[in-house]
């Protein structure tokens, strides 16, 4: 499995409950689908990526190969740590979350160049994957700080709520820290993506649709309706282009992996 290009995302947002996890799920489903080999990394302790996907959780302990003990630099590599999910045309990889990971954000702060842990590890990713989509916590903290470093850009999942206009006024700023202070290069800001779109379209909802429109750099790139499709794949360990091809969230997701194809 070689690749020439491996291009990192990052699809992240504090807000939680925005379809963050669902839309790495989804993305990388879809670039799977279309041939490419895609890893996806739980960065988030809580682990919705790990149970989206009905992997099993990495073992945990002294020596155990997981995401922890790779962040706080007590395993080197990708050996131990990938799991194979599915191969639709190409292949989708995991690296998922373990038990520790609810002490990563303590530990990692302990350590040297904090902020470069997980770009450190996505080096050896380089060549053997297409793609690899990184799914943070859903909060401002070192572990968003270390995918921000490691990407080469984000896509930002938000709902047509004023919270998410609210969310975004802190992440934007922060993305421009992480920039100024950790890249040599700018991150690529894709988009936004807007999930959990209810149907019909509500006057609020419009109006805030109205106001991501507004936003300078920052496109709308694709909107996943409410419905039942999305947590229906989940509970089958399935992305949703596999389990309803034909869906609206389906082509959704297949428009956004369209945009990071043609960033690679």
């Amino acid at each position: 499995m070689t690749t020439t290009r491996t291009r990192i995302t990052a699809v992240t947002n504090q807000k939680g409950g925005v379809g963050k996890t669902a839309t790495t799920i989804g993305v990388a489903g879809a670039l799977a689908e279309a041939g490419s080999n895609v890893l996806v990394v739980d960065l988030d302790p809580q682990g919705h990526l790990t149970d989206g996907l009905k992997v099993p959780q990495a073992p945990s302990g002294p020596g155990a190969a997981n995401i922890y003990r790779a962040l706080v630099g007590e395993h080197t590599g990708l050996d131990g740590l990938l799991v194979r999910h599915s191969e639709p045309a190409g292949a989708l990889d995991v690296v998922p979350n373990a038990f520790e990971m609810f002490m990563a954000v303590r530990d990692v702060d302990k350590v040297k160049a904090r902020e470069q842990r997980l770009a450190k590890l996505l080096v050896h990713t380089r060549g053997l994957y297409d793609h690899v989509l990184i799914d943070p916590p859903p909060s401002l903290d070192i572990l968003t700080d270390n995918a921000l470093t490691a990407a080469d850009g984000v896509l930002i999942p938000v709902e047509a709520e004023d919270s998410s206009l609210k969310a975004l006024e802190l992440l934007l700023p922060q993305v421009a820290s992480v920039d100024a202070d950790l890249r040599v290069k700018p991150l690529e800001l894709h988009g936004l993506v807007v999930s959990r779109l209810r149907r019909p379209v509500n006057t609020l909802a419009r109006s805030v649709l109205d106001e991501f429109g507004k936003l300078d750099g920052l496109p709308v790139l694709a909107t996943v309706p409410l419905s039942v499709v999305v947590t229906e794949a989940w509970r089958y360990g399935r992305t949703p282009v596999d389990y309803a091809p034909e869906s609206e969230h389906a082509q959704a997701y297949r428009t956004l992996a369209g945009v990071l194809e043609a960033a690679r």
